[in-house]
């Protein structure tokens, strides 16, 4: 073996190395945002059931007076007969 094939071998062994590794850190990094993101959707999720029952009791009340208010009308058009 020559020179030259010696350090195009351990060129092409220092590369294949550092590749691997590369590829080994981008994997674990793919996993975090998979994690990240499954913990905001979770996060998302709690937001959406807590706006939801907040927002059913409002829509009561506000169908409560929207009755009371007809209820009142009701009885102001029968008194003005």
């Amino acid at each position: 073996m020559d020179i030259t094939q010696l350090i195009l071998v351990i060129s092409i062994v220092i590369i294949t190395t550092l590749l691997t590794i590369i590829a080994f850190y981008f994997i674990s990094i793919l996993k975090e945002v998979k994690m990240t993101l499954s913990k905001s959707n979770l996060i998302l999720d709690d937001t959406h059931l807590i706006t939801s029952s907040i927002a059913q009791p409002v829509s009561s009340f506000a169908d409560f007076f929207k009755g009371l208010k007809d209820g009142i009308q009701s009885l102001n058009n029968l008194f003005k007969k």
